[in-house]
């Protein structure tokens, strides 16, 4: 049986601050770094993993900085 862990509720509190304060990019790479360390898995599944996340967790914000990074 698998024991699915998720991210501890400080990660998440962090997590939640930094979207809601504009900083979605550091929030990316807190939790990409956060998935290699803990998790233990490839630059690939990690990045994937963070997309996911920000995907389900926080869609406007992310479509947002994906539409600020398409006009620069």
């Amino acid at each position: 049986m698998i024991v699915k862990k998720g991210l501890s509720l400080e990660m998440e509190e962090l997590l939640r601050q930094l979207v809601m304060n504009g900083g979605i990019r550091m929030a990316g790479t807190v939790l990409y770094v956060y998935c290699r360390r803990i998790y233990q898995v490839d630059e690939d599944t990690a990045a994937r993993w963070m997309t996911a996340y920000f995907r389900r967790e926080y869609p406007e914000q992310l479509q947002r900085y994906r539409d600020c990074n398409v006009k620069a």
